[in-house]
């Protein structure tokens, strides 16, 4: 599975001129859908010797890599090349993203993003006063990888100074599993750098252990959610992912109207394709909120590589005609990644819509 910082290294490969090819392959195309590909990018660069040399190039690395992997069952295959740059990689990917054949002045990551976007590693646990088992989900995996033994009493029914001592003594027991179940959770996050956590469970285990939670923890949690003590491993899941898919959903809403509250307060906010654009041009965006599947275009200048928002048919800095089509929301994608910002890409939203389906929180 490609990670973040594989991302931002492919985006940080950049040239004068589209030397760069990448190819998405789902698993079970038939190889005439990619030559298919393959044939028209080859068309569209008739009168550009230059970069039809490194096209040729890069589709004899490309068809290397694509017989030497193979697509996993019911996923993808990512492959990159760049010969000028030394360029070879193949990766796996969990789920299909569409076949699909890019050239461009750097490798095409935009659907690598919004796959590690949707799928992003979370935290399950689910405890009750007894135990408590911890998951880690992954784009293609769930692991169980730490329990912890809670054995907290059950409430008796007595009256008087018996029941206050054991009520005291059964809320130290909680506190301490808690504590001890808080800790493995904290640790797990840390080096999973999973960004989401699932509590489920009974209702007083969960708000001990929300309690527990240091703060960079308790940030992480998108969703609680009670669940049968005897609920099997499947049903966890699901009941996880459920949750933890309506969790992003309402984080993705929530930046929305954050991103709205500095438009009309502080003003550390840019809507619309052409505004985003600019501030990413000066490094001053945090985030980048996309909507899903949204395409817009762009125009790059191969005399200066100035990047536009639209389809003029000349540079609007240096005045140069040589110029190509791209996609707008993969150059957002490729400048956030060199400039540490974030991309989320989101359902649709109603208020991102009217801004063309791009807005950004920005630093300063």
């Amino acid at each position: 599975m490609l990670d973040a910082a594989r991302l931002r290294a492919l985006a940080d490969l950049a040239g004068p001129e589209r030397a760069f090819l990448t190819v998405y392959l789902d698993a079970g195309e038939a190889p005439a859908a990619f030559d298919a590909h393959l044939d028209r990018l080859g068309a569209l660069l008739d009168g550009h010797p230059d970069e039809r040399e490194h096209f040729d190039e890069n589709v004899r690395l490309v068809r290397d890599l694509v017989e030497a992997h193979d697509a996993p069952e019911g996923g993808a295959l990512a492959v990159f090349a760049g010969y000028a740059a030394d360029l070879a990689e193949a990766h796996a990917l969990p789920v299909p993203v569409g076949t699909v054949a890019r050239i461009g002045d750097a490798p095409y990551v935009r659907p690598a993003y919004e796959l590690l976007d949707e799928h992003e590693p979370f935290v399950v646990v689910v405890a009750d006063a007894t135990a408590a088992r911890v998951f880690l989900v992954t784009a293609d995996d769930a692991d169980a990888v730490a329990r912890v033994r809670g054995d907290v009493k059950n409430r008796v029914k007595k009256g008087g100074w018996s029941q206050k001592r054991y009520a005291r003594r059964r809320d130290k027991q909680m506190e301490a599993y808690a504590t001890d179940l808080a800790e493995a959770v904290a640790g797990l996050l840390r080096e999973s750098g999973a960004a989401r956590l699932v509590l489920l469970g009974a209702d007083e285990a969960v708000r001990a252990l929300q309690h527990a939670l240091p703060t960079d923890a308790r940030e992480a949690l998108v969703a609680t959610a009670p669940i049968a003590s005897d609920a099997t491993e499947a049903e966890i899941l699901d009941a996880a992912a459920a949750v933890a898919e309506e969790g992003e959903r309402a984080s993705e809403r929530a930046l929305c109207d954050e991103i709205r509250e500095q438009g009309v307060g502080p003003g550390l906010a840019a809507f619309g394709p052409t505004r985003v654009l600019a501030a990413l041009q000066a490094a001053r965006v945090d985030t980048v909120l996309v909507e899903r599947g949204v395409e817009r275009p762009a125009t790059t200048c191969r005399a200066c590589g100035h990047v536009a928002h639209g389809t003029p048919d000349s540079c609007q800095a240096c005045g140069s005609h040589d110029v190509f089509a791209g996609d707008l929301v993969e150059v957002m994608t490729t400048l956030a990644a060199r400039t540490g910002a974030e991309v989320d890409f989101a359902d649709p939203i109603p208020a991102l819509a009217a801004h063309g389906g791009v807005a950004a929180l920005l630093r300063y």
